[in-house]
């Protein structure tokens, strides 16, 4: 979205990679397997940075369905997400 409020907006064009685009779901379930792995009672996953909504309704299904397949300790999951969109 590139809005110019944004403070990623003037970071990002400072960087030497400006983007690194969406995650890949390889990553995402990298992220979601040892996040439930250190977990005792509860585990947040947040989203924020850039415009998280960007990468589409499919990519929080398969989160959710990730959440569910690596969450062997039963711990109590919050997912957050943080946007201007």
């Amino acid at each position: 979205m590139r809005c110019k409020y944004c403070f990623y907006h003037s970071i990002a064009a400072n960087r030497q990679t400006e983007s690194y685009g969406i995650m890949s779901l390889e990553t995402l379930e990298i992220i979601v397997k040892k996040a439930l792995e250190f977990s005792d009672q509860f585990c947040t996953i947040a989203f924020q940075g850039g415009e998280p909504t960007l990468t589409g309704l499919n990519f929080f299904r398969r989160l959710v369905e990730l959440q569910i397949k690596h969450n062997i300790k039963n711990v109590k999951i919050n997912n957050a997400i943080q946007t201007n969109g």
